[in-house]
């Protein structure tokens, strides 16, 4: 596997800050794209045949209508659907779409100079890949359980600024279900306000984890979902001084090499953190791995990689939600219901900003992902409009 690094400077530009920044808002309703007259723009082709873990078939094997997967896609390559990059679909663990449409890079790529069209960031869905470290880390003891005292992780720090005791009282579940209870929010405020907490941290601390444990607390903890990216960055760390490796030496020992990653890149913090709540950048057919392992139960290609028991404590819904895109969250993991000819069909899902998904549809057998350029826009959840009116009537 090729890894290359590259460190987040204290004077990085507004680039870098967006690629730190996930804005993932509720989502507005969008038309349903109209049908196209003309003939497919699109012609099905069996995935290639690589040495990467994957068994490729054709569509007819696993029951997909090929007519609607045909004028799915084409609405992509057409433009009714904007800025997508890539799709990839598996049926039945085998991969059956594997399109990229993107011939040019994109200041992402610049910031760890990654060259291959294949590869792309992965922005916030990279919190479900640091979700499945964790699991990992406490499937092998090197974490205790979800129960533990998150503090208690970072015996490297001798005090905390705004210290009170309920911050004695804040779980490892509790930041990996979002309600960790600290004054937090990069949501509602602009990417360059102190306001917003993530831009807050970036710019006061050098060390970001130490910026998150020094923030005052709410009186919400436990009850109140606050999404937060430097929490996620601090679940990396937390394995990292559990397991005493660093994040990339530990995702490669105990999930990418397993997985047969090809090329991955991290960004890094400038304590030389990987950011595992926003960094991580590999290719579609690593990508979509993710959800075929999670909806096999923890196992790829026979190897039980993580415990069946964290995959479905991950996606039970632990807080509702009503954001559009979303009905719910996990352990870093979104939940969503979808409507097809009126039946519904569950989901679990990844999502970074610009439009990179992972959605694992269990009743379907299915998983498709996908990587787009929307970045900072509500276009990126035209995704649901994708499923619902196309994709997921060739799957049924």
């Amino acid at each position: 596997m090729r890894t290359k690094t590259s460190n987040i400077l204290r004077a990085t530009s507004l680039l870098i800050i967006l690629c730190l920044i996930l804005i993932l808002i509720g989502c507005d309703k969008h038309d349903n794209p109209q049908s196209n007259p003309e003939n497919s723009s699109y012609n099905y082709a069996i995935p290639e045949e690589k040495q990467d873990g994957w068994l490729v078939t054709s569509v007819e094997d696993v029951d997909v209508d090929k007519i609607l997967l045909e004028e799915a896609i084409s609405k992509i390559v057409d433009g009714d659907f904007v800025n997508i990059s890539s799709i990839l679909i598996a049926r039945d663990g085998q991969l059956i779409v594997d399109e990229l449409f993107r011939t040019t890079l994109d200041a992402n790529d610049a910031a760890v100079r990654n060259t291959d069209l294949n590869v792309h960031t992965m922005q916030s869905a990279t919190k479900s890949f640091a979700s499945a470290l964790m699991g990992i880390a406490i499937d092998k003891g090197f974490i205790n359980s979800v129960d533990v005292g998150f503090y208690t992780l970072f015996p490297e720090y001798d005090s905390f600024e705004n210290w009170s005791d309920s911050k004695n009282q804040i779980t490892l579940e509790n930041v990996l279900t979002m309600q960790h209870g600290w004054q937090y929010n990069e949501w509602d405020y602009p990417i360059e306000s102190d306001q917003n907490t993530l831009f807050f941290i970036y710019r006061n601390y050098s060390d970001f984890v130490k910026g998150l444990l020094d923030l005052p607390m709410s009186s919400e903890l436990g009850n109140s979902f606050a999404y937060s990216t430097m929490a996620s960055h601090a679940l990396g760390a937390a394995i990292s001084n559990k397991s005493n490796k660093s994040v990339p030496d530990f995702a490669q020992e105990y999930l990418f090499g397993p997985l047969q990653f090809d090329t991955v890149y991290w960004l890094f913090s400038p304590t030389n953190r990987a950011m595992t709540g926003c960094c991580l950048f590999i290719s579609g057919r690593d990508m979509i791995k993710l959800g075929q392992l999670y909806l096999d139960e923890g196992r790829w290609n026979g190897e039980q990689i993580i415990s069946s028991n964290w995959i479905e404590k991950s996606v039970t819904k632990a807080v509702d939600l009503n954001l559009g895109f979303t009905d719910g969250y996990g352990y870093q993991w979104w939940m969503k219901e979808f409507t097809v000819d009126g039946q519904s069909v569950d989901a679990f899902f990844a999502a970074g900003n610009g439009g990179q998904f992972i959605y694992v549809f269990p009743s379907l057998n299915a998983v498709i992902s996908l990587t787009g350029e929307n970045y900072g826009s509500q276009t990126m959840y035209q995704v649901t409009s994708l499923l619902e009116d196309y994709l997921l009537k060739a799957l049924k």
